[in-house]
C-alpha cells in the first residue's frame, strides 16, 4: 500500500514538471539588474507565434510581421531581456510559441522577484516597568531579514523588536540590529539602554546614593563625636 501511494506522488510530481504547470520559487534580482529569461538556442521560425505576458497580462505578441510591444526587448531566440529592473517589473513571466497551425511548441514561466538594497537602519529604547523593548527600524518587508546582537554576540531573536527584562540587562550592555536580503547588508549603531526612573541603572543610582549618604552620615558622626570630646587637665596645689 505505502509503495503505492509513493508512486502515485511519484508520478504526480512528473506529470507537474513535464506538463509546465509548475513555477519554482522566486528568481532573486536587484533593482538595477539586467535580466534575461531565455527561451531558447534556437531562432523562432518566422511563421510563429511569440506571446509574452507578465503576470497573465499579454505584454508582447508577434506573429509573422505583426508585432504588439509594451517597451520590451525581445532577441531572435524570443527571450525576454529586462534591463535596469525595478521593483514594478517583479511578478510572472511566461512565454509560449505556437506553430503556423496554433500548435503549442515551446514555453518557458519563471518568476521574478525585485529587491531594493535594505536601508540605514537604527534602534530605538522604550522603557517600561517590566524591562526595555528595542525596536529595529524600518522594516517594511518580509523580505527584509532582522538580527539582533547583544555586546558583539549573535542574539536568537529574528523580530523586529527585542524585550529585555530587568534581570538580563547590566550596566554598560550594548545591543544593535542588522537588516539584510539576498544581496545587502546594514548594521545600527549601537546602543546602551539607559532608563533614569527603573531598571537596573535606576537601582544601581539609588544604591550608590545610599553609600554617598551612608559615608556623609558617618562622617557626620565623626565630626559629633570629635566636637564632644573635652580634654580636662588636672592641677595639683604644690603647698597642698
Amino acid at each position: 500500500m505505502l509503495q503505492n501511494l509513493t508512486l502515485i506522488l511519484l508520478f504526480s510530481l512528473i506529470f507537474i514538471f513535464s506538463s509546465g504547470k509548475f513555477v519554482s520559487s522566486c528568481t532573486y534580482k536587484a533593482v538595477g539588474d539586467n535580466v534575461v529569461i531565455r527561451l531558447g538556442d534556437e531562432k523562432l521560425p518566422q511563421d510563429s507565434h511569440l506571446i509574452w505576458t507578465h503576470d497573465k497580462r499579454r505584454v508582447y505578441s508577434k506573429k509573422g510581421s505583426n508585432v504588439k510591444n509594451e517597451g520590451l526587448i525581445i532577441n531572435h531566440y524570443g527571450s525576454l531581456i529586462l534591463e535596469n529592473i525595478q521593483k514594478s517589473k517583479s511578478g510572472e513571466y511566461k512565454a509560449e510559441v505556437y506553430d503556423k497551425d496554433g500548435k503549442l511548441i515551446k514555453k518557458t514561466v519563471e518568476k521574478i522577484c525585485v529587491l531594493e538594497p535594505v536601508p540605514e537602519p537604527s534602534v530605538t529604547v522604550e522603557c517600561v516597568e517590566e524591562g526595555v523593548y528595542l525596536t529595529c527600524i524600518p522594516v517594511n518587508s518580509n523580505e527584509v531579514s532582522v538580527s539582533w546582537t547583544k555586546n558583539g554576540e549573535k542574539s536568537n531573536t529574528t523580530h523586529a523588536v527585542l524585550h529585555v527584562s530587568w534581570s538580563e540587562l547590566k550596566s554598560g550592555d550594548k545591543f544593535s540590529c542588522t537588516l539584510s536580503n539576498m544581496f545587502s547588508e546594514k548594521t545600527a549603531k549601537d546602543v546602551e539602554p539607559v532608563c533614569s526612573n527603573t531598571g537596573v541603572h535606576a537601582n544601581e543610582d539609588e544604591n550608590r546614593k545610599k553609600e554617598e549618604n551612608s559615608n556623609n552620615e558617618n562622617k557626620d558622626d565623626a565630626k559629633g563625636i570629635n566636637s564632644h570630646f573635652c580634654v580636662f587637665t588636672l592641677t595639683t596645689d604644690e603647698n597642698n
